[in-house]
């Protein structure tokens, strides 16, 4: 059994994947390449996590024996590790290693560190998932054939993302790296020109030479400058043109996923990650190129200074080890701290947006002080892990400072003695602490470069886990157009959100809806109606079971075809910051402004329009919050109007309108759509009396269907809904 000498670490990418990042850790111990985005696919983590029977079955699913226990500290040396423990109340470590007063682990969200006992109980609850693994594991095909999938995702990625946009500007990172290769280069002279004086033109007095030295310091002086302007405009360059193909490429994949990927991630995951961007920009800077050359020129400057003198050579050798020896060792602990900062700061940001977001409640509530006081102390958290952060640099920074001067002060006494002994001369004894000082300076840069280069892995970590995913269905091939929408049908249709859920959410669902009809969609909370209309309008994909219209399946339907012809208006209508005119237009953007106020008027929104200043050009604002709740439902109406589709679908669309508007604006949508299918989902039952057919969904089935009389007739479950209703 191969298994890791160390235990390895590997960064979540998301808020709720630390189970899953946990299982891939305990995968890579035992040999196996990072799996981490394969197995939190596989578990479907929702935005709510993952819990441990999921993780137990996940890891059973490829070979492992599992146990969950609820046990005390004592027995952690007992059992099989690396184990899964429950910890903070809504996230999971693994524990790789225990004794009696110490606890070690491999958190997800952090890093790996060691506790004390009494740390690690106040914040686990005692619950572990033991992994045991057996031969199956490694006799597992489709695992091996997982991680070699997974290894040539990672590399297809590097291929046809990242090279194509830093190639694309492959003269300018030519003439970039030319340019600050001949700043290090330039850089090196003045040493050179230093000990020329000294030696010769002080000692001879040499008077010409100095003349010479001194025109050639001023022809390196204008050289460094012009080279220095000329390669940081091109790094400016270099740095619009990949930053603009490579998130244009990331976010036209991001919003072609599979709608189950927004499911099953916080907005917070999205905001992450798009601030990723500017720890990408911050690695196209002059000091990060000049500190990759430092690490060639480095050695370079080590020869020059053996070739000085070879036993002073090798002191300020010692004493370069030393300082990268230290700076090696400290890292992994700063890296720590900055991954609880980091994760903290997440905590922080949290509170703010629930807290902002939610402004209204809170205030009906009267709870302003109790979120207050809940920020505050996340905040002070936070702020304590930066100024411990802080504290561990200054510590670092002030040990490396140390180590700097006393080997310089060791350096001018030594080489001090060595020049008086004649061994070197003055010019060589200068050059040489000059050329010293470059390489400090020079591993100073390195050791920045490195906190930068291993937080830029976590960053391309988070921005893979989106390029790895599967994009919906948008391609053209083997599609067909949709010259007509006329008979839409749903052939038994069984579907859940994910496949670890227990129950279905539609089972065996068959429905057939003539063109021209008006169909109306009545049930309890929770029994599948929006679900159903979801899965006609394709946000959903993974069902089994077929929908069709005009005997085509909807999956082979070209996707802008199908939105084309159908005419959504959700539970939650969402509004584009704007205007009111483009939030209108987005139902069809050739629209003229004639068009676009004949669909205000059928929407019953006009008359609202023309009493504002600004008319159709008033901003709506972010999600049309300087609208009410019926102005926002009236525009997505005038939307719809303007798109003018040959499948109307309404899911409880007029739940934020009076009754009189109401009426009026289904009025206008049957006269307007005489003709053209329409389907209702509504709650008020009296919106559905002039449909041509009711269908009833109880728990996921078709119960009842028919018109609203024969339903009546039939004393069912529609039946009671009336009489609910009636009695209510």
């Amino acid at each position: 059994m191969k298994k890791r000498r160390f235990f390895p670490f590997i960064k979540q990418a998301g808020m709720m994947e630390c189970g899953t990042t946990c299982l891939a850790m305990i995968f890579k111990y035992y040999g196996y390449y990072d799996i981490k985005s394969f197995l939190a696919g596989k578990a479907e983590v929702s935005a709510q996590g993952i819990d441990l029977f999921t993780l137990s079955e996940l890891a059973e699913g490829f070979g492992f024996e599992t146990d969950g226990y609820e046990l005390e500290y004592k027995y952690l040396q007992e059992i099989h590790l690396p184990c899964i423990a429950h910890y903070e109340g809504n996230h999971f470590v693994v524990v790789y290693r225990s004794s009696d007063k110490y606890v070690w682990i491999s958190d997800p969200a952090i890093g790996k560190y060691k506790l004390t006992k009494s740390e690690f109980n106040a914040k686990w609850n005692g619950v572990v998932l033991v992994l045991n693994p057996t031969d199956n594991i490694f006799k597992y095909n489709e695992l091996t054939e997982l991680v070699e999938a997974e290894r040539i995702k990672q590399k297809s990625i590097v291929r046809e993302v990242y090279l194509p946009s830093l190639l694309s500007s492959k003269k300018l990172i030519i003439q970039i790296l030319l340019g600050t290769f001949i700043l290090q280069f330039l850089g090196l002279v003045l040493p050179f020109f230093t000990q020329a004086i000294i030696d010769h033109v002080l000692v001879n007095k040499n008077v010409k030479l100095l003349y010479a030295i001194l025109v050639g310091l001023v022809l390196v002086f204008f050289a460094q400058i012009f080279t220095t302007y000329g390669r940081n405009m091109l790094l400016v360059q270099l740095k619009a043109t990949f930053e603009r193909k490579f998130f244009s490429k990331f976010f036209d994949h991001l919003i072609k996923l599979n709608q189950i990927y927004f499911d099953n991630h916080k907005k917070e995951d999205f905001i992450n990650r798009f601030q990723e961007n500017l720890k990408i920009r911050k690695a196209l800077n002059p000091s990060v190129l000049e500190g990759l050359l430092d690490l060639v020129f480095i050695f370079f400057y080590l020869i020059i200074l053996v070739s000085y003198h070879w036993l002073l050579g090798l002191i300020a050798s010692i004493f370069i080890l030393l300082y990268v020896l230290y700076a090696v060792f400290f890292f992994p602990k700063l890296k720590n701290l900055e991954n609880k900062v980091f994760a903290e700061n997440v905590k922080t940001i949290g509170q703010v947006m629930d807290t902002l977001l939610g402004i209204q409640t809170v205030r009906l509530l009267g709870i302003e002080k109790l979120k207050f006081w809940k920020w505050k102390n996340q905040y002070t958290k936070a702020l304590n892990k930066v100024l411990e952060t802080e504290r561990q640099y200054i510590t670092l920074n002030t040990i490396l400072n140390a180590i700097f001067f006393t080997s310089r002060t060791s350096i001018y006494w030594l080489g001090a003695y060595f020049a008086f002994m004649n061994e070197i001369s003055i010019g060589q004894y200068i050059a040489f602490i000059t050329i010293y000082t470059m390489v400090m300076n020079s591993l100073s840069r390195i050791t920045q470069i490195s906190f930068l280069f291993t937080e830029l892995t976590v960053t391309f970590d988070k921005l893979n886990d989106v390029f790895i995913q599967e994009v919906a269905d948008y391609s053209l091939e083997n599609k067909k157009g949709l010259k007509s929408a006329d008979l839409l049908s749903v052939k038994n249709v069984y579907f859940k959100y994910r496949s670890n859920q227990e129950n279905y959410i539609l089972k065996g669902v068959n429905v057939d809806i003539e063109h021209g009809e008006f169909v109306g969609i009545v049930g309890r909370n929770g029994s599948g109606k929006s679900t159903l209309i979801k899965l006609i309008s394709r946000l959903y994909d993974h069902y089994t079971g077929e929908i069709t219209i005009n005997g085509q399946n909807i999956k082979n339907i070209a996707r802008n075809e199908l939105v084309r012809k159908m005419g959504v208006i959700p539970q939650e209508v969402f509004l584009f910051d704007g205007t009111i005119k483009d939030n209108i237009k987005y139902g069809n953007f050739e629209a003229t402004d004639q068009q676009v106020i004949e669909a205000a008027k059928k929407a019953d929104l006009h008359d609202f329009v023309k009493q504002q200043y600004l008319g159709y050009n008033l901003k709506v604002g972010e999600n049309g919050t300087g609208l009410s709740g019926g102005q926002k439902l009236k525009v997505a109406f005038a939307r719809l109007f303007v798109a003018n589709p040959d499948i109307i679908i309404l899911d409880e669309a007029s739940s934020a309108l009076d009754v009189e508007t109401e009426m009026k604006i289904m009025s206008n949508i049957k006269t307007y759509f005489k003709g053209k299918t329409i389907i209702s989902i509504a709650h008020r039952l009296n919106t559905l009396r002039g449909a041509d057919r009711i269908i009833v969904l109880d728990h996921g089935v078709v119960v009842e269907n028919g018109s609203h009389e024969e339903l009546l007739e039939n004393e069912g479950v529609y039946k009671k809904f009336i009489d609910t209703y009636i009695n209510y």
